[in-house]
């Protein structure tokens, strides 16, 4: 299996984990080089030197994929997409760049620098300042790209035009935006006092400069009602995700600061067809299943967590994890799911039954994105020789039957 991850110190690194080497065995096998090393130091002559391995698990290779160390260019967001032809991850840096990398090469294919990103700003929003600007979503496709920031700036760049971009201005504190995977023009965005809203980039947008979109949003969510003592509750929407692939009424899954999971059907009312309460922290960051219906959540803390959107109940924890998580990916078949965050580990777990940590692996740098490379299957090398024999045997031609030299006996 393999993965892509962006990290704090700008790197694009490439992880390749063997499927064959459980993590139990990868750490008895790192615990005999440790004391191999131990050993060939403590009888080594004086002067003489030794190499000591790197303390990389066995059956995990991590490789810089693109860019060098720069806290300038930071990773903020990193989604999958394809640049004229060619499949390609698409990076928004802290530096205010947006940038598209050969997924076969790593090398630079476009490149496209928001002007005034990096000023210094101090702008009081609800009893807090944002001293900068950060990148909060992006989406790309084969015509161009979405992002937006925190500040509310949203822009649809297309690549075979640089020149004329659509922009649009939504609220100040705006904690999040995602893409419609099916229609990269389609987004959410939802924050700080900020109700859950779904636009169009490609009606939406217009102009040179972020001015207030020229149309109504495709839907904008109602609040909770009042709680138990009659007072408004507070909006602070943190993540959400597409639960289908409609892309005129979809179904959105909602995280939000105040521990809570809501399910909004567009078609249907304005607010929540579910709410539920989960846990005891506020969830971060969500990854909804195209496999089953459920969602991965995870807080603040490092909990970690699978909810069933069927009935809003737990069906399992990961353990394991000593950070806050930043980002969540599934395997192609929806049985596996890995994660990265300030721990700086990546670490692959079940995603069904007993849910136990597979794989590990040591990025050395706070990781803030990762991406599941679905192209690179797991096949045991057994799978591959049978194959091979399968093969051989069906491309033999098939030979008829030779003609028998007994001569038949005559009835009389």
């Amino acid at each position: 299996m393999r993965f892509y991850t962006g990290d704090e110190a700008g790197l694009i690194k490439v992880v390749d984990i063997d499927h064959k080497v459980s993590l139990l065995e990868a750490q008895s096998q790192a615990a005999k080089k440790v004391r191999a090393d131990a050993k060939a130091k403590i009888n080594a002559k004086p002067g003489e030197k030794v190499e000591i391995a790197d303390n990389i698990l066995s059956g995990v290779e991590v490789n810089n994929f693109s860019g060098s160390v720069s806290k300038e260019r930071t990773v903020q967001q990193m989604v999958t997409g394809s640049y004229e032809n060619e499949q390609a991850f698409f990076v928004a840096r802290k530096n205010g760049e947006i940038e598209a990398l050969s997924k076969a090469t790593g090398q630079s294919l476009y490149a496209y620098s928001e002007p005034d990103f990096t000023e210094k700003i101090s702008v009081k929003h609800k009893g807090k300042y944002i001293n900068g600007r950060s990148y909060v979503g992006l989406g790309a496709g084969e015509e161009g790209f979405v992002s937006c920031t925190n500040m509310g700036e949203v822009r649809f760049q297309r690549f075979n035009d640089t020149n004329s971009a659509g922009m649009m201005k939504l609220p100040i504190g705006v904690v999040k935006m995602r893409s419609h995977k099916d229609k990269f023009t389609l987004f959410a965005a939802g924050g700080h006092e900020q109700e859950l809203s779904i636009w169009d980039a490609e009606t939406a947008c217009s102009g040179s400069s972020y001015l207030e979109p020229i149309n109504e949003p495709l839907f904008r969510s109602q609040n909770v009602e009042d709680d138990w003592l009659g007072l408004r509750v507070p909006v602070w929407i943190t993540d959400m995700q597409f639960l289908d692939s409609n892309t005129t009424n979809p179904q959105m899954a909602v995280s939000t600061g105040h521990k809570h999971i809501r399910i909004y059907d567009t078609k249907a009312q304005r607010r929540p067809v579910h709410s539920w309460e989960i846990g005891k922290n506020p969830i971060l960051h969500t990854l909804a299943s195209h496999v089953k219906p459920e969602l991965f959540l995870s807080d603040n803390l490092g909990n970690m967590q699978q909810l069933d959107l069927r009935n809003g109940k737990i069906v399992g924890s990961y353990k394991g994890i000593a950070g806050a998580v930043a980002d969540m990916a599934l395997s192609e078949d929806g049985k596996k799911v890995a994660e990265v965050g300030l721990d700086r580990f990546l670490r692959v777990y079940e995603a069904e039954g007993m849910r136990r940590m597979l794989h590990r692996a040591y990025i050395k740098q706070r990781v803030t994105a990762v991406v599941w490379d679905w192209d690179i299957k797991d096949i045991d090398q057994a799978d591959i020789d049978r194959q091979e024999t399968e093969d051989i045997w069906e491309s033999m031609e098939t030979l008829g039957r030779k003609p028998s030299k007994r001569k038949a006996k005559e009835v009389v």
